[in-house]
């Protein structure tokens, strides 16, 4: 509990609203090979297990301040993938730390010194400056830096964040269980994270790779969010390829994920039969139309076998999910002046915008009664107002008796309850205990 002293709660992480300038997206692919086993009693719960999954190639891709690819996208295939992978980001942490050292002096004109000057809000905070104020910069920008004045503890918590994201799409149910298997093979590292369970996992970071979960924050498939997206939003994906070959990449992919059971299928030299692409998981085939598409990609980008066809199916992943997350990040940026990648999932995201946005100065209970008491008396789940028996009595009725009151009976169907709840005007301060014995009636 909070004593009186911090029982104040109010936005104060400022850094927040500072773009994180490098993030890395991620995504992994795993051949499956068929697992055989004893047939399961019918008489009783069991889980049969019908494949295995085993790592069999990446892609990442850096995004740099300017919202553009630092490089182009790695891509790997191959063993041990996930331990090159996690070999590979370090490596890239290690370059991305030096970068984030070098510190440039500030830059300003004339017409900017005026301006600092003549300020009378903090840019950072919005409070009145006084004397207290300081000239805050931009430390990764060369020239035409100054970005402001601001107090002095102000610009000192305005810093850069050391954390790198790095995000996949559903890593919490899925990648997450691909590297968490070789994290025991990392020594001396330091290793943290934030579980929702023995199984899932919000979000863990290996020194300063902070590795997140997009599909916390936009929950749906990749394949919605990119149909969602206009063409031109699409900026990542054209600095990797050809104008002409991008209409066929604004789309995710197919790819034959049960077919693929084993390293020597990246051989064959031809796509598949449509049957291939069929899921036991689903029970879905694919479609004629998203068949032909394949056909359409593999013979435009002239592939030899299916090792280059799951290549170009990683890395137009990676690629899609980039331009749909910096996306997200810009309406963030721009709408609530939040960078997404500071937090965790959505709620975060919508708490920290909630208080920066409303400015509310909400007081905390530091009463463990008082506390106990609200959180017993919180109910959720079922939402209804019952009556054991009502009789209805009007005009309308067969055996209406006009010697007794009219009374009808209302039925009506709410939606959203919730939501309608949490717009309305809520406590913010001056909790008390109030006498029962003594109540004033107005209160």
């Amino acid at each position: 509990m909070p004593d009186v002293k911090n029982k104040w709660l109010t936005f104060d992480n400022f850094k927040f609203q500072l773009r994180i300038p490098y993030v890395i997206y991620a995504d992994f692919e795993c051949v499956l090979p068929k697992v055989s086993g004893c047939l399961n009693n019918p008489e009783a719960s069991s889980t049969n297990i019908i494949s295995k999954h085993v790592p069999c190639g990446y892609s990442y891709l850096i995004v740099g301040p300017d919202g553009r690819s630092t490089q182009s996208p790695k891509i790997y295939r191959g063993e041990n993938a996930v331990s090159n992978f996690l070999e590979s980001l370090l490596a890239e942490a290690e370059i991305i730390s030096k970068t984030l050292r070098k510190v440039e002096k500030i830059d300003m004109s004339k017409e900017q010194e005026q301006e600092f000057q003549n300020a009378v809000n903090c840019h950072i905070c919005g409070k009145v400056l006084g004397t207290d104020r300081v000239r805050d910069h931009d430390h990764l920008q060369k020239t035409n830096n100054y970005r402001g004045a601001a107090h002095s503890t102000c610009n000192l918590n305005y810093q850069l964040s050391w954390k790198i994201p790095v995000v996949f799409h559903n890593l919490r149910g899925y990648d997450s269980h691909l590297i968490v298997q070789e994290l025991g093979k990392l020594k001396g590292k330091r290793i943290n994270c934030i579980a929702n369970n023995m199984e899932k996992y919000i979000s863990f970071s290996i020194e300063q790779l902070q590795f997140l979960d997009s599909l916390q924050f936009l929950p749906t498939s990749l394949q919605k969010l990119v149909e969602n997206l206009s063409p031109q939003k699409f900026v990542i994906i054209r600095e990797h390829f050809k104008n002409d070959e991008i209409p066929l990449l604004l789309r995710k992919g197919v790819y034959p994920y049960e077919y693929m059971d084993s390293f020597k299928k990246f051989n064959e030299t031809h796509l598949p039969p449509r049957e291939a692409f069929f899921s036991n998981i689903t029970k879905e085939e694919l479609s004629v139309s998203d068949y032909q598409h394949a056909q359409m990609v593999w013979e435009s980008f002239k592939l030899q076998n299916l090792g280059e066809y799951h290549d170009l199916y990683l890395k137009t992943d990676c690629l899609l999910l980039a331009d749909v997350f910096e996306n997200f990040r810009a309406l963030c940026m721009d709408f609530y002046k939040l960078d997404p990648c500071h937090m965790f999932t959505a709620p975060g995201l919508a708490w920290q915008a909630c208080l920066r946005m409303t400015q509310v100065k909400m007081e905390l209970l530091t009463d463990p009664t008082m506390h106990l008491f609200l959180e017993k008396g919180i109910r959720g789940g079922v939402s209804m107002i019952s009556k054991r028996y009502s009789r209805a009595n009007n005009k309308y009725l067969s055996d209406y008796d006009p010697t007794l009151p009219s009374k009808y009976i209302m039925y009506f169907d709410k939606n959203n309850l919730y939501g309608w709840a949490m717009v309305q005007p809520l406590p913010l301060m001056n909790f008390k205990w109030q006498d029962p014995n003594n109540m004033d009636e107005k209160a």
